[in-house]
Parts: C-alpha cells; sequence; structure tokens
C-alpha cells in the first residue's frame, strides 16, 4: 500500500511539473506574417514579426530581435523541405542591453517589427517556399537583476529560456 501511495505521489509530481514546464513555455508566442504570399524574385518580401505575452503574467522582452546565430534567425525551405542557404548573413551584434532596450508586455499585448529585405536574402531562385523564424532573447538572465529594479513584478524573458518557434508561412517567387 505505502508502495502504491509513493508512486501515486511521484506521479502527481510528476505531472504537476510537466504542467509548470508547458506554462512557462505557453509565456511568449512568435507569429510570422507576410504583407504577400507571393512575389517576385527582384522584389521585397515584407515580413512582420510579433512576439505576443500569452501567459497570466507581466513579460518583459527586449524591443529589438537581435538578428544571427544563437539569437533570432528565418530559416526557409523549399517545397521538398530542404533547407535554402543563401549568401547573405544576418548577423547583428546587439550593444550591451540598457533598461530603455526592453518593453513590458501585459497580458495578450504584443511587440512586433516590421522588415523588408530584398527577396535574394532570402531565396537563390523562383519556386514555393515556408519561413519560419526562431526567436531567442539576445540578453541573459545575467542583466536580470539590473533592468527589473524598475518592473520587479514582471518575469523576464531571457536567453537562458532558449528558442521559440514561430508558425510557419508559405511563399511563391516568381520570375
Amino acid at each position: 500500500m505505502k508502495r502504491l501511495a509513493w508512486l501515486l505521489l511521484l506521479s502527481v509530481v510528476t505531472i504537476r511539473l510537466s504542467s509548470a514546464q508547458e506554462t512557462a513555455n505557453k509565456m511568449l508566442e512568435v507569429t510570422l506574417r507576410s504583407r504577400s504570399s507571393s512575389c517576385k524574385i527582384n522584389d521585397n518580401l515584407e515580413l512582420e514579426i510579433i512576439r505576443e505575452n500569452v501567459g497570466s503574467h507581466d513579460l518583459v522582452v527586449p524591443r529589438s530581435l537581435a538578428w544571427g546565430g544563437g539569437r533570432t534567425n528565418i530559416w526557409v525551405y523549399d517545397d521538398k523541405g530542404k533547407e535554402v542557404v543563401t549568401t547573405f548573413l544576418a548577423d547583428e551584434l546587439p550593444p550591451p542591453p540598457q533598461p530603455w532596450d526592453f518593453v513590458v508586455l501585459d497580458r495578450g499585448d504584443f511587440v512586433g517589427t516590421r522588415m523588408k529585405e530584398p527577396v535574394t536574402h532570402f531565396v537563390n531562385k523562383p519556386g514555393k517556399y515556408e519561413l519560419v523564424v526562431d526567436y531567442r532573447s539576445y540578453v541573459s538572465e545575467h542583466y536580470a537583476p539590473e533592468m527589473m529594479t524598475k518592473m520587479p513584478y514582471a518575469v523576464f524573458w531571457s536567453s537562458e529560456r532558449g528558442p521559440l518557434r514561430s508558425n510557419r508561412i508559405k511563399l511563391t517567387v516568381t520570375k
């Protein structure tokens, strides 16, 4: 009987930890949108990347996305699911963060970035593609106490939380 009680207790604790982890992952959501589902190879591609607080507490995020390896990336896949590689390298080394580099998102609030880049930064030739964003904060938890003095009630979204993947969007590129 004691063994059964311990197993039951262990199951409840495991379920609660899993549930808490799921909730933590659902605090922030990343959405990718395009102004159009098709464009020409020599056009500019207009994308919107939106970070929304879908949790139950205020959330602090960096205002900037900070492009590059280990930070925010846009991945492009062709119609066969193969990753597309171009000669363009988006790599931005952001300066050390300042208190004004952050925004507090109440539940349901969002902050977005609109970008307009040549299509050739994403693809090499006409075709059908899918795009997805991996967002990762460029600011470490190390900076949180310094940045959070004016907003100690809010949760800080740091790089230690890992990457978040957006929805996939479809794009048709023509000549």
